[in-house]
């Protein structure tokens, strides 16, 4: 019996696409969804100038497409399959190879960016499984992405001083300037990002212990958590979110600020939401995609998070008391989603304060904090103007006290604090 038996007995329709063996050294596995991605090759040759880790890497791009595509679609992802695999004849190398896996007849009913990434992660799973290393590291990279040299060496080193880990956060930053875009792209891009680090920081200021960064490009994870909790989704469009805020809970999760991935910020269509769409809409309506959340209600937020314990073993009428303390719209929104039956439920089925603040979080998700935001800003919170923002959160926690109130200079001092500091989910047992 290997780690991930389990979780690999329930994949329907689960089969291996890469009739090569894993290397035994095998430690790193970077899955690369493509769509209709006509310079495949920018990244494999981003990946293949880093410097080589100790352990084994292989680059699984899986070209994927509903089996209803039209024929430019096809034809697209034909050349990029066998640009993949040209590429792989030119330039594996032992301990570092490439691989293309052909998904390009997906059911329509499913087909899309979760069921492509899922699909070579369960392959790089079944790798892993196959020689036991429970630890390897699944790392999760779009086709439009560039990295530093450093990208393997820096995973590595951080895999090695923290053992423990289930995962971890890479650091990213967006091209703002250039020529490979017009103008509005690029400052499109940087109230985006702006916004991107914003949203994280002010959930950390309302000391929501499961702030990262949900960047579908950024992230790895070790197999074995992968498969403990039940791999990736199927969704379309933010299936990172949805996946990640299941890792996160596990505890452990790091943010690696010493290396750097870079997405493109190129508009696009794909996906109902996420970087392409939202260039397209700022490209369409420039002030809508340039607001964000009042930071008010992050500091509505913690006062509910800052006094969890106070609810731990309370019977339904002391928890209402306490609830009803808390500022009227977020009691409100409680209310609306039978806040002290959970919390009654939850407290019936904990032993330990621990566990009860676990369960808490399981409960107020990375999903129900969005619920609440949306809530309040469609009642008493209008949206602000995201530069606005930033520049109130940095005098709320007193980081910076900037008069800067565009964009890019307000995105490069969130940049530099966040590669200061590096934030991790509170470890359970």
């Amino acid at each position: 019996m290997s780690f991930a038996d389990g979780y690999l007995s329930k994949q329907q329709g689960l089969h291996t696409h890469i009739p090569d063996p894993p290397s035994p050294a095998l430690q790193f596995a970077v899955i690369i969804p493509a769509c209709r991605e006509e310079n495949i090759i920018t990244v494999l040759d981003s990946l293949r100038q880093c410097l080589r880790p100790e352990g084994a890497v292989e680059i699984i791009v899986v070209v994927n497409a509903p089996e209803n595509a039209g024929s430019l679609m096809r034809e697209i992802n034909t050349a990029t399959l066998r640009a993949v695999k040209d590429y792989s004849r030119s330039y594996t190398e032992d301990g570092f190879r490439f691989y293309g896996i052909d998904a390009t007849d997906m059911p329509s009913r499913h087909a899309g960016v979760g069921l492509a990434r899922k699909t070579g992660m369960d392959e790089a799973i079944w790798r892993f499984n196959s020689i036991s290393r429970p630890k390897g590291l699944l790392i999760s990279l779009d086709a439009d992405c560039l990295c530093d040299n450093n990208y393997f060496i820096e995973i590595e080193r951080n895999n090695k001083t923290f053992p423990q880990a289930t995962g971890f956060n890479l650091y990213f930053e967006h091209p703002v300037s250039g020529d490979d875009f017009p103008r509005q792209v690029y400052q499109g891009i940087t109230g985006y990002e702006l916004h991107l680090r914003y949203y994280v920081q002010a959930l950390r200021y309302a000391k929501y212990p499961y702030a990262f960064h949900t960047v579908g490009s950024c992230y790895a994870v070790k197999a074995d958590a992968y498969a403990r909790q039940g791999g990736m989704n199927r969704r379309k469009s933010g299936e990172d979110f949805y996946f990640l805020h299941k890792i996160f809970p596990l505890g452990n999760f790091y943010e690696i600020n010493t290396t750097r991935v870079i997405p493109s910020p190129r508009p696009s269509l794909r996906v109902p939401f996420g970087t392409g769409p939202t260039m397209q809409k700022y490209l369409d309506n420039e002030q809508q995609v340039q607001m964000t959340y009042d930071p008010e209600l992050f500091e509505i937020m913690e006062g509910l998070f800052s006094g969890i314990l106070q609810l731990y073993k309370q019977n339904k009428d002391a928890t209402e008391k306490h609830l009803k303390k808390l500022h009227p719209l977020l009691y409100e929104f409680l209310s609306s989603i039978s806040a002290v039956n959970a919390l009654a439920e939850i407290n019936a089925n904990c032993s330990s304060a621990k566990t009860f603040i676990k369960r808490f979080y399981n409960w107020f998700d990375g999903l129900t904090v969005l619920k609440f935001l949306n809530y309040a800003s469609a009642r008493s919170f209008p949206k602000v103007k995201i530069q606005d923002a930033a520049q109130r959160l940095l005098q709320m926690k007193q980081w910076h006290y900037t008069e800067a109130s565009d964009s890019k200079a307000l995105l490069l001092i969130y940049r530099k604090m966040e590669r200061k500091t590096a934030w991790v989910s509170p470890p359970q047992r």
